[in-house]
């Protein structure tokens, strides 16, 4: 339901900070620049009005998707179970879905707006018009990434009659469609599954403490180790490799137990159906006890079909798949976030406030209640080195 504006503020000023999911579309919308996206305490970007320069026009909250919801695709969409060849899946975090998509999408003269990781490792929503640059694209950024002024950038490339393919999570989906304020037949847009964002300036921080400038890449979701997000990778400029996981790397835990995310995660608009993308991707969780035969170590992806954009999109790229079979929906909204509302642990708040006062190591061990210990970092390296077969006859040994 669209909010009316008082007539003291027509700015985005009017939504409540624990409901702005940082889309930047108030941002991209603003005719006189009069809004900037800030970072607050906790390293989250809010939008600041500056009110001498503010014409009180009230497009930034027309295009806000909070305080403006539009939601136009099916409520029941069809769900599958998917992935690529295995070549495509090992450079992608799931089955590689994403990657057919934008090579097609870029093989036909179009651009394709995703997240990559600038040269100072933060993640940020990019454009390419070339497939050199798709490997930029592919992977998890397990943090919030900035959106900048893309919205308008890819706007100019609609207007030129440009097909665009954007990827981003539900709530920037949404931000570009409230930017945009019309359906441009040559935007596609995919939304992931997403169980909340991290903040930018809590990543910051714990890539400096613990790697300071003798970073040289840095991998979320690792498939080195079989498919899972429980493991990342950082190589050093000397060519050292350091593999973290939950045990010993304090940013896979905090991510992992919801320790960093957003509040407005915690009650989230868009997670639920009707989608905001023409698609949505995301990990097909515990396919193997719908059908064990369409599980698989490399990656499985979760597709739901959500306008009739998505089903020409799907179409486009079936023959491609190795895997490509239909599965329940209620199945896909069981094991995967699909709801307003997600608990949200008690050391959220406990987190933040001491990682303002000391080490992001230690403000994770205090809110969550467990330092990190040895024998848990050795069982995890036990898994990683041990065959997949032994570690499950150990654990039926142990039941």
């Amino acid at each position: 339901m669209e909010v009316s504006m008082p007539e003291v503020c027509k700015n985005i000023k009017i939504l409540p900070e624990e409901r702005c999911c940082g889309c930047a579309a108030c941002f991209n919308s603003c005719p006189v620049d009069a809004i900037e996206m800030r970072e607050n305490r906790d390293g989250f970007l809010y939008p600041h009005v500056k009110e001498e320069v503010c014409i009180n026009c009230g497009k930034c909250v027309r295009a806000c998707p909070e305080l403006t919801p539009k939601f136009s695709n099916r409520e029941e969409p069809a769900c599958f179970a998917a992935y690529a060849e295995d070549e495509v899946r090992m450079k992608s975090s799931s089955g590689g879905i994403f990657t057919l998509l934008a090579e097609k999408a870029l093989k036909t003269g179009g651009c394709v707006c995703g997240v990559a990781m600038d040269e100072e490792f933060s993640a940020e929503h990019r454009i390419i018009c070339s497939a050199e640059e798709l490997g930029k694209l592919r992977g998890s950024k397990y943090v919030q990434s900035r959106v900048g002024t893309v919205y308008r950038e890819i706007k100019k490339l609609l207007d030129e009659g440009k097909h665009v393919l954007f990827s981003g999570v539900p709530c920037q989906v949404a931000g570009l469609k409230g930017y945009l304020h019309r359906n441009y037949e040559n935007l596609f847009t995919v939304d992931v599954v997403c169980h909340g964002v991290p903040s930018p300036g809590v990543f910051r921080k714990y890539r400096t403490e613990k790697y300071g400038k003798n970073l040289k890449s840095f991998q979320f979701r690792t498939k080195e180790f079989g498919h899972n997000c429980n493991h990342c990778i950082a190589t050093l400029k000397n060519g050292k490799r350091i593999v973290g996981n939950q045990a010993n790397d304090a940013y896979e835990r905090a991510f992992h137990g919801s320790l960093m995310l957003r509040s407005s995660c915690g009650e989230c608009s868009f997670a639920p159906l009707p989608r905001q993308g023409d698609l949505t991707l995301g990990d097909f969780w515990h396919i193997a006890k719908y059908n064990p035969g369409f599980a698989s170590e490399k990656g499985v992806s979760l597709v739901l079909i959500n306008s009739e954009k998505g089903e020409k999109a799907w179409a486009d790229i079936c023959s491609r798949l190795k895997l490509c079979e239909p599965v329940p929906l209620d199945f896909a909204l069981k094991h995967n976030r699909f709801r307003s509302k997600i608990r949200i642990p008690e050391g959220r708040e406990k987190f933040f406030e001491e990682n303002r006062k000391q080490t992001f190591k230690k403000a994770v061990e205090i809110a969550g209640g467990q330092k990190f210990s040895k024998k848990a970092a050795a069982k995890q390296w036990l898994k990683r080195v041990l065959p997949e077969e032994v570690v499950k006859a150990v654990k039926r040994m142990k039941k």
